[in-house]
C-alpha cells in the first residue's frame, strides 16, 4: 500500500470517528422565565409579651418557584445575638425553612433585628427578614444598663448604681453572675427597706487596658438581667498610633518618609519620658513638645539606606514613669 493511500484512510477514519462522536449538550442559559424564584410566606414577625431574656425563634417559611435550583448562600443576622439555621438547597416547587434564634439577653425595651438572606434569585438576590417587638424588664437600673468605669492605674476605679423594681415594685435578686472576674469585682447590697439593691462595681487592673463585656443580675423565676460594663483604665501617659507603616521605601530615595506618634499625659501631672528605646542606625526620632508638661508628638522616619530587604518591623520603646509601651513600626525595603 502506497504511502499516499495509506495517509487518505488515516484521514478518512479520523473524520468519520468525529462524525460519530456525540454531541454534549451546553446547559440552557439562566433566563427570567427558567430561573429560580424565592417566595416568602412572611418576612417580619412581632413579638408582644416578651420577657427580656427569653429565647426567640423566628421560622420564615419559603418555596422555590423557579425552574431551577434555588441556592440559599447565606444568612446574615444584623447582631450577634441572632443564630440562624436555613435549608441550603431547594428544587422546583420544593419548600425551606429558615430559623433565627434570638436572645433577648440585653435587650430593653423596643427591638428590631435583621437578617439578610443571599440566594441565587436574580430578580431578588438579597432579601431582608424583620423581627421586632419590646421586652419588658423584672428590674430598673438608675444609670442605665450600661456602666463606664474610667480611671487610673493604682486608683479605686469603681462605679455604683441603684437596682430597683419596675413602677417603685419591690424587687428580689439572687445575685449578680460575673463573667470578668478576672478584671473586675461585684459587690450586690440590700438598700434598708428590702424593695431595691445598690451594685458596686470595681476595677481590678494593674496596668493599663480596656476592656468590656456583660454582667447578668440573677432574679428568681425570671430570666438573667444583663447590665453591659465599659472599662478604660489609664496609665500615666497614652501612646496613639500603637502601630504606624512606611509602605514601600526604596534605598537612596530623596524623599523622606515620616510617621507621627502622639503622647499624652492622663493620670499624671507632668509628662516625664524617660528616655526612647529604638536603633538609631535604623530610624531617625525628632522630639516636638507641644505642651511641655502635657503632650509630645514624635516624628519618626526610616533609614532605608541601613534597612534590611524586604519587610520590616521593628519596636519603637518610649519609657515613662517607670513603664515602657512600644509602637511597631512597619514597612518594606524594595
Amino acid at each position: 500500500m502506497s504511502r499516499l493511500l495509506r495517509l487518505a484512510l488515516l484521514i478518512s477514519a479520523l473524520v468519520g470517528a468525529l462524525v460519530a462522536a456525540p454531541v454534549q449538550a451546553a446547559e440552557p442559559p439562566m433566563t427570567k422565565s427558567t430561573a429560580p424564584k424565592a417566595v416568602f410566606d412572611k418576612m417580619e414577625i412581632v413579638y408582644n409579651n416578651i420577657t427580656e431574656g427569653e429565647m426567640l425563634k423566628a421560622v420564615f417559611p419559603f418555596s422555590n418557584q423557579g425552574k431551577q435550583n434555588l441556592v440559599v448562600d447565606s444568612v446574615t443576622p444584623s447582631c450577634g445575638c441572632t443564630v440562624a439555621q436555613f435549608d441550603r438547597v431547594i428544587p422546583p416547587g420544593g419548600k425551606g425553612v429558615i430559623n433565627l434564634d434570638l436572645d433577648t439577653s440585653g435587650i430593653s425595651g423596643s427591638f428590631r433585628k435583621t437578617a439578610v438572606v443571599n440566594t441565587n434569585d436574580p430578580s431578588n438576590p438579597f432579601i431582608t427578614l424583620i423581627m421586632t417587638g419590646e421586652t419588658a424588664s423584672k428590674v430598673k437600673v438608675d444609670k442605665g444598663r450600661r456602666l463606664d468605669l474610667v480611671g487610673c492605674v493604682g486608683q479605686d476605679t469603681s462605679v455604683s448604681t441603684t437596682i430597683s423594681g419596675i413602677e417603685g415594685q419591690p424587687v428580689i435578686l439572687a445575685g449578680v453572675e460575673n463573667p470578668m472576674q478576672e478584671y473586675l469585682t461585684t459587690e450586690l447590697t440590700p438598700v434598708p427597706g428590702g424593695r431595691s439593691y445598690n451594685l458596686t462595681v470595681r476595677a481590678k487592673a494593674k496596668e493599663p487596658m480596656e476592656f468590656s463585656g456583660p454582667i447578668f443580675l440573677l432574679v428568681p423565676g425570671a430570666p438573667k438581667v444583663s447590665i453591659y460594663v465599659v472599662a478604660d483604665i489609664r496609665g500615666a501617659f497614652t501612646v496613639q498610633p500603637q502601630e504606624v507603616f512606611f509602605g514601600g521605601l526604596k534605598r537612596g530615595q530623596q524623599q523622606e518618609v515620616v510617621r507621627s506618634v502622639a503622647i499624652n499625659k492622663t493620670c499624671v501631672d507632668r509628662l516625664n519620658v524617660d528616655r526612647l528605646l529604638y536603633n538609631p542606625d535604623h530610624f531617625k526620632v525628632e522630639e516636638r513638645w507641644l505642651d511641655h508638661e502635657g503632650k509630645l508628638i514624635l516624628m519618626v522616619s526610616p533609614r532605608p539606606e541601613n534597612l534590611p530587604a524586604g519587610p520590616f518591623e521593628e519596636k519603637l520603646g518610649i519609657q515613662a514613669a517607670d513603664k515602657i509601651f512600644y509602637v511597631r513600626m512597619k514597612g518594606v525595603i524594595n
